[in-house]
């Protein structure tokens, strides 16, 4: 009876179920006597809003990793980022089909649609695959990283530090153990920035950008052919060239705004050289759009600055991957729709391709959707909280778009504010449109219906 019951929950009420089971456990996890400090204040409630943020892989906190907990307690926070990044049905998919046996046709469309995967073809080899490189990714970023921190904390130290960091940067959750500062003490140094940006970017990119990109790198090797960089553009999808694009293009105006904004400003990089201000703009670019993290204190910087960053965490990261927002292509697929609306023209084209009207439907749906939740948000604190509105609506947007960010204002919120931003979190994790389906029960004598065409006034 219960095995008949789960089978007819629709894929995306179980996508929301797996991260509520992990987020419960892990609450629990970490309010044992074991992975809290002597010294630590935490209460249940406040071990419930870090266990949502770790799994939602967002980095707000009410108090900091490393004056809460112990070793264990931060191990739980390394595992519960880790099954927030890479989703529990996908853990367990591959952990399933690596002993051989075979998953539901249901399990399988719900680990598909929690990658954001068109096809389901030699899904085995995929699933595995984005184990395989995620742990050898993150390897690599502690074992550069370690290179910083050993010397800094000893041997051991060091390297959990490493670790800790990187599966932090990688899954885009925003989270140290560091200190309460984040990694403002390392806003100089060139090794901490880049690795960790480039750990950030990885990990928000998408898993089928890898794959595609990777795939044909290989093909090109394997066939000798010439052409470089040119000739493997070319060859990769219109998905990946469309996210790799949009992941530069972002990230290049962002750290050019923020480096014309904040070059006097003496609270933020006014009296860096020009080289720090140039690392302090990029890094403050590429995290603010997904990990959360901060080498500068953002209460600090000019109030433009906080607005353009808010944009840019509406967009986030690339989907398939461990970033929020509403997704580097669905920003696209909008901006393309306005452009052919001007242009007069019916169809929505990029790369010399059509998108389909369903896809470009369904990224309107995504963006009014996520707006509509921001702005519930964002309501409910102003009733709330005697705060500017500059700073909720940052923290809404962090929140929502599983960033992380904050003007030091999570600790200052109420309790109540403190629920609204653990929902935006997870609807931000889980997507908007997965937790309107969780919700809906559509019945079998639903039918698309088409009646006589009528006219409506718009705009």
């Amino acid at each position: 009876m219960f095995s008949k019951k789960l089978r007819s929950i629709p894929p995306a009420a179980k996508i929301a179920i797996s991260f509520i089971f992990v987020i419960v456990i892990g609450s629990v996890l970490l309010s044992l006597p074991i992975s809290n400090l002597e010294t630590s204040e935490t209460t249940y409630f406040d071990n419930l809003f870090t266990a949502v943020s770790l799994v939602c892989v967002t980095g707000l906190s009410t108090l900091p990793i490393a004056t809460s907990f112990t070793l264990f307690g931060q191990i739980i926070c390394i595992i519960l980022m880790q099954i927030g990044g890479l989703g529990l049905m996908t853990i367990l998919a591959t952990l399933i089909m690596r002993m051989g046996k075979k998953m539901r046709y249901s399990n399988t469309i719900a680990v598909k649609e929690a990658l954001n995967r068109d096809e389901l073809g030699d899904f085995k080899t995929y699933l595995t695959s984005i184990l395989r490189y995620t742990f050898v990714i993150e390897g690599v970023g502690m074992f550069l990283l370690a290179f910083r921190f050993v010397p800094d904390f000893g041997l051991a130290s060091g390297l959990f530090v490493s670790l800790f960091l990187a599966v932090s940067a990688f899954c885009n959750a925003g989270f140290d153990n560091i200190g309460t500062q984040s990694l403002q003490e390392y806003v100089h140094d060139p090794l901490v920035n880049l690795v960790v940006t480039t750990l950030i970017i990885l990990g928000g990119i998408g898993f089928s950008v890898w794959f595609d990109v990777t795939y044909n790198v290989q093909s090109i090797l394997k066939n000798k052919a010439r052409g470089g960089l040119k000739r493997l553009y070319r060859k990769l999808k219109t998905h990946t060239r469309l996210a790799i694009n949009m992941t530069v293009a972002l990230i290049v105006i962002g750290t050019v705004v923020f480096l014309l904004v904040e070059w006097n400003n003496p609270n933020s990089i006014g009296s860096f050289t020009v080289g720090q201000k140039l690392l302090a703009s990029f890094f403050q670019t590429v995290t603010m759009r997904t990990a959360g993290f901060a080498t500068l204190d953002y209460e600090l910087v000019e109030p433009f600055s906080l607005l353009f960053f808010i944009g840019a965490m509406f967009i986030g990261g690339s989907p398939g991957g461990a970033a929020g927002g509403i997704k580097t292509t669905t920003f696209a697929l909008i901006a393309l729709l306005i452009v052919s609306e001007i242009k007069g023209q019916k169809h929505v084209n990029y790369a010399h391709h059509t998108i389909p009207f369903e896809t470009v439907r369904r990224a309107i749906v995504v963006v009014v959707t996520f707006t509509c939740f921001l702005l519930a948000g964002v309501s409910v604190l102003m009733l709330v909280e005697d705060q500017p509105f500059l700073f909720l609506l940052f923290e809404a947007v962090s929140a929502l778009g599983t960033v992380g960010a904050s003007v030091n204002l999570t600790p200052e919120l109420s309790h109540i504010s403190h629920v609204v931003l653990m929902i935006l979190m997870f609807v931000g994790r889980i997507g908007p449109i997965t937790i309107l389906l969780s919700l809906s029960r559509k019945s079998r004598k639903t039918k698309d219906q088409l009646y006589a065409k009528t006219t409506i006034l718009i705009g």
